[in-house]
């Protein structure tokens, strides 16, 4: 194998390599939590704190309606009790059990009230985390798939690697330099074929002499482009 076809093929390892560590960037991407996903616990989160708060509220006007019930009842109780018999007394006895009755009202439309929102809030609760529980389903498999993908990735990249150390081994330090000079000229595709005598980098022809010395095997550059030329 002459040094130019071992630069060939490290050029190729490498393409590889980059190609391979762009795609494992991406499969790390898809192992993080989606903005969607994020969106949907933040909503699930929300609603629970929503239900929790009207069932406290809830609870809070059921007790003092019941306090309200209760001190009524007791109104009531001394009223018909036949224990007083003051008129004054007994007035304002009736006019504070009608204000409690009037209070017990406004308390019973609001605890009404608060009820249907419970159940409101319960219904968002509910589609909320069936909306989540399908973002999770469809996230971990891509999670599973991206592991998976991952662990196939990081595999070849050490086989990739392992490849071209030894290519490496075999470059004479010359070949290693004029390769690193390529790249400087060039970019990543330093080594190019040379077909039909022309540069399959820049697409100009090379002289029939040159031609000759590439198909021996020779490190030859474009004249144009500056890239090492590899016999096809």
């Amino acid at each position: 194998m002459s040094q130019v076809d071992v630069l060939y093929r490290i050029q190729q390892t490498e393409d590889e390599i980059r190609e391979d560590k762009k795609r494992l960037a991406k499969v790390v991407r898809l192992q993080s939590a989606s903005v969607e996903l994020i969106n949907a616990r933040n909503l699930v989160a929300s609603t629970k704190s929503e239900v929790t708060r009207l069932r406290v509220k809830q609870i809070d006007l059921s007790l003092e309606n019941d306090g309200l019930c209760d001190k009524a009842k007791r109104s009531e109780d001394r009223l018909y009790s036949g224990l007083i018999t003051n008129p004054k007394e007994l007035a304002d006895l009736q006019h504070e059990i009608e204000s409690l009755g009037r209070r017990i009202a406004i308390m019973e439309d609001e605890l009404l009230e608060v009820m249907m929102s419970v159940e409101e809030a319960e219904n968002n609760q509910e589609a909320a985390v069936e909306t989540l529980n399908r973002i999770e389903s469809d996230w971990q498999e891509t999670f599973d798939r991206s592991k998976e993908e991952q662990a196939e990735l990081m595999e070849r990249l050490a086989i990739l690697t392992d490849q071209n150390n030894q290519l490496f081994a075999i470059l004479h330090p010359q070949s290693l330099q004029a390769y690193e000079d390529a790249k400087r000229r060039a970019g990543d595709l330093a080594v190019v074929a040379l077909k039909n005598g022309r540069c399959r980098g820049c697409l100009l022809t090379v002289s029939s002499t040159k031609g000759k010395v590439v198909d021996e095997g020779q490190m030859v550059t474009c004249d144009n482009c500056g890239r090492i030329l590899c016999p096809l």
